[in-house]
């Protein structure tokens, strides 16, 4: 042990020894408590916006009609998911009475997914790549797209947790323009209408309160509004009114508004009105043809997949457009939606008297964007959605892992994203996607509107759990971008030219993996807390042993350490640790913190030198845990040798 270190400190270390972080204990699989499930669930930047969708004289509340689509107060606060009514009666929309719109509330338990406005100097954040970096080329890493891993033909697929939309498919180069095609033909819907499934609006359950199907009327709503299109004569109330009739409830859209009455040009807002919002119409018109049947839901350790077109992603986001998604708006405790988020798109079109933040309406722009893309020309690849949770027989044995520490390399100047060919980590919420359908505007929100796809994770995906990730794999990006966070803005269309596998998706892989939101800084110093962070990210690198190719990379960087209040150091001892386990190399990105590059490398260097291993990384996570108001965690480690540690 190093001078520095006192006897005093000594003997905290030992007596602080029956907590050790090595020690090898399941995770729970329990749910998350409902202490956090409404106000801490909804995700909004943490940044002031100058938009207050709270205030009492905005119509931004939204509203019940007064006609048959509502019901009986007492069927709105019954807990749908203890008590199920069959599919064949109650099936009336559970979201009517709501009063006031409840994701709109205040307060806020958990912030947006990452913030680092506290880290780094916004102004640079479009600072060129001066190309210096620390430890091995970018090169030396193995990258998907070099190696394709190897997968077996859709068609042999025989696992029962893996749900398939389209036919068996194989991506063939050679004739580009093959399609997948819906897994039942000739417009065929097989119906599910439960809670193992998205609930989808064109389900001959989906009726009102006296009986009525809503599907005629979701239909002739969106016929009506795309025939208006089509004929140049579509106005921002025509859309206004049809969400509202679709929906069975009023909205304020003050942002949609602004952006396409002010902000958008004459041209830009013609070619929307009369082109791209009749495609709009049409993908939501036939969601049951191009569908065919409904994806399932990513329930909590579900270990479920759902493999589906591009089309069939683009007409569940134009679902999403219309808010059609039935029972969504409903995320009180006890309902059946309290563990997910709202995929509609209602929260992205408000904005209050203002008409919404500046980066809310660029993040509309990059959305708009897509869909302005796939009606020049609809997208015919693949992508999947995984839900992952790791058995409590992978657990690693940390205080016996000799596994050597991987390779890193660490620069300041690149961004996620643009890392291609290795995992690229979502700095997630733990309900996915954050505040991007809100006033969120960071790491995962930003990722989420450049690759719009990537907003069904939404529609499917239950709160994750400790032991839990979500891989997204094969989503397109659409916008390139500049700024950050307050500074974000849409910058113009990008294209994307990942390589496909065998089965059509793109070669990008996506893990959302969640930290801990410390509302107490302090907190994250405690064993059981360390080890939490340090299973979820060993959770999210892990690759299953039948996986037999070369380990491809990882691009990662200050996961959880803006307004989830992580501290950088400890964080990226934590991931060398959990990618060390895994035997992967680690590509580094500190977004403009060169400090941070080479302080970093700094303590890796030393650790190489002292020939530390995994369970040496966890030793020293475990002692400093009574350190850390005494010294930062780099200089605990540069002062303290391997052999002290367990002398």
């Amino acid at each position: 042990m190093s001078d520095s270190i006192t006897t005093v400190e000594k003997n905290s270390i030992k007596n602080n020894e029956n907590e050790k972080i090595m020690t090898d204990t399941s995770i729970s699989k329990k749910r998350s408590e409902t202490e956090t499930k409404n106000t801490g669930k909804r995700t909004k930047n943490t940044n002031k916006s100058d938009t207050n969708t709270n205030d009492k004289n905005d119509e931004s509340m939204s509203q019940s009609y007064d006609d048959d689509f509502e019901e009986d107060t007492d069927d709105i606060n019954k807990n749908t998911s203890n008590d199920e009514p069959s599919s064949q009666s109650h099936n009336y929309d559970e979201d009517s009475l709501e009063g006031k719109y409840y994701e709109n509330e205040s307060p806020q338990e958990e912030p947006s997914s990452q913030q680092t406005t506290d880290s780094f100097d916004i102004d640079k954040v479009d600072e060129e790549d001066d190309g210096t970096f620390q430890g091995i080329p970018l090169s030396e890493i193995t990258n998907i797209c070099q190696q394709p891993p190897t997968m077996s033909d859709m068609k042999d697929i025989r696992d029962r947790n893996h749900t398939f939309l389209i036919k068996p498919f194989k991506y063939d180069s050679n004739d580009l323009k093959r399609e997948p095609e819906p897994l039942y033909e000739n417009g065929t819907y097989v119906d599910e209408w439960d809670q193992d499934n998205v609930r989808l609006p064109c389900s001959q359950f989906y009726i009102t309160k006296n009986g009525t199907q809503r599907w005629p009327t979701i239909q002739g709503s969106l016929t009506k509004l795309q025939h208006l299109s089509e004929t140049h004569m579509a106005t921002m109330e025509d859309i206004k009114e049809t969400i509202e009739e679709c929906a069975g409830r009023k909205y304020e859209f003050n942002c949609l508004e602004r952006l396409l009455n002010e902000i958008y040009s004459t041209d830009e807002r013609a070619h929307f009105m009369s082109t791209v919002l009749s495609n709009i119409c049409s993908l939501a018109l036939n969601v049951d043809k191009i569908c065919s049947r409904p994806p399932p839901l990513l329930r909590i350790g579900s270990n479920r997949t759902v493999t589906m077109s591009q089309k069939q992603a683009a007409s569940l986001l134009a679902c999403a457009f219309f808010c059609l998604f039935p029972r969504r708006f409903n995320q009180k405790v006890g309902s059946e939606y309290e563990n997910y988020q709202n995929p509609n798109f209602n929260t992205l079109f408000q904005g209050g008297r203002t008409g919404g933040s500046i980066w809310k309406i660029e993040k509309l722009k990059c959305i708009f964007h897509y869909f302005q893309r796939i009606t020049e020309k609809m997208p015919n690849g693949v992508i999947s959605f995984r839900r992952y949770q790791l058995p409590d027989s992978c657990i690693p044995k940390w205080s016996e892992s000799n596994e050597p520490l991987c390779k890193i390399h660490i620069t300041k100047n690149k961004a996620i994203e643009d890392i291609v060919g290795l995992l690229q980590v979502d700095f997630a919420n733990k309900y996915i996607g954050g505040g991007v359908l809100g006033d969120g505007c960071v790491q995962e929100e930003i990722r989420f509107v450049i690759c719009p796809e990537m907003l069904l994770s939404l529609l499917l995906c239950e709160v994750i759990q400790p032991n839990e990730c979500v891989f997204l794999i094969g989503c397109e990006r659409f916008s390139s971008y500049q700024g950050y966070s307050t500074t974000f803005q849409f910058k113009e269309n990008y294209i994307d030219q990942t390589p496909k596998d065998s089965w059509g998706r793109k070669l990008c892989h996506v893990v959302a993996m969640d930290a801990i939101a410390f509302h107490n800084r302090a907190t994250q110093y405690t064993i059981k807390n360390m080890k939490r962070e340090l299973m979820k990210a060993y959770t999210c690198f892990r690759i299953p042993a039948a996986v037999t190719d070369q380990k491809s990379g990882l691009a990662t960087g200050n996961w959880g350490c803006g307004a989830f209040n992580g501290n950088k150091q400890l964080k990226a001892i934590i991931q060398l640790t959990a990618a060390s386990q895994t035997g992967r190399s680690l590509a580094y990105l500190t977004f403009r913190d060169q400090d941070l590059v080479m302080s970093f490398y700094k303590v890796y260097e030393y650790l190489l030198n002292e020939k530390a291993t995994v369970k040496d990384l966890c030793n020293y996570l475990q002692q400093y845990s009574t350190l850390y108001k005494k010294l930062s965690l780099f200089d605990y480690i540069l002062q303290t040798s391997v052999s002290s540690l367990y002398s």
